[in-house]
């Protein structure tokens, strides 16, 4: 199979020295769920596309700092290119402002969320249960986001909520599947992260958040439901 990874963000210049990119995260992560596909990167933020969109089986969407709901210009040709994606029938997989970004596009909402950051481990309960899916056990994931999915596109079904974040995942059978949380990331790259969130949450929120990173992170979890939802969508008859 072949997946094209559309990048939608670049490493903080302190960060670049100790932790590779997020496309680069998303190639290890299939690595080590066994799924040994072709899947170069490109860099949509600097405008790096595939020539086409049938050199590609399948299309994952990273995730970024920037707004999925804003007007930069990349971020709206990213919109509309999901758009002709999906009306083409190609699987996408959507990871946090992919997850946002794809809600979006399609017909649902993404914004600002009123319940503020979300940092650290967090726990969702699964709404469905897919066949791409292992068990009906709760789901844990590194996180990092205040935008959040408030209306899912139209054939969308919900797949893992929480009180803090009512649409956490989604799914529109045999062609989208999308999770707010970072499978990819690691602890390490997390607490990096977290020195950036100082000043936008109060101490004691941080003192929470910084303990539940002794949580488990089930991210090859969800590394292996992406991958047997492509490899299903990639047997499914062409639905547009």
């Amino acid at each position: 199979m072949k997946v094209a990874i559309l990048e939608t963000d670049i490493l903080r210049d302190t960060l670049k020295p100790t932790y590779v990119g997020y496309g680069r995260m998303f190639q290890q992560l299939f690595d080590r769920v066994g799924a040994d596909w072709e899947m170069p990167i490109f860099s949509v933020i600097q405008g790096e596309y595939p020539e086409t969109i049938d050199d590609f089986d399948a299309y994952l969407i990273t995730g970024s700092k920037h707004d999925a709901f804003a007007d930069d210009d990349w971020i709206v040709r990213l919109r509309e290119y999901s758009q002709q994606l999906f009306a083409a029938g190609k699987p996408m997989l959507g990871i946090c402002f992919g997850h946002q970004l794809l809600a979006h596009a399609l017909g649902g909402r993404a914004e600002r969320a009123g319940s503020g950051w979300g940092l650290g481990v967090m726990h969702y309960q699964l709404d469905e249960q897919p066949g791409f899916i292992d068990s009906a056990d709760d789901v844990s994931l590194l996180v990092s986001h205040r935008d959040q999915v408030t209306a899912l596109p139209p054939g969308a079904k919900p797949l893992l909520s929480s009180h803090f974040c009512p649409m956490a995942a989604f799914f529109i059978p045999d062609q989208v599947l999308c999770f707010q949380g970072h499978p990819e990331f690691s602890k390490d790259y997390e607490q990096a992260l977290l020195e950036y969130r100082e000043n936008d949450v109060s101490a004691e929120q941080m003192k929470r958040i910084r303990a539940s990173l002794d949580d488990v992170h089930q991210g090859e979890r969800i590394g292996l439901w992406m991958k047997r939802f492509l490899e299903q969508a990639s047997r499914a008859p062409l639905q547009h």
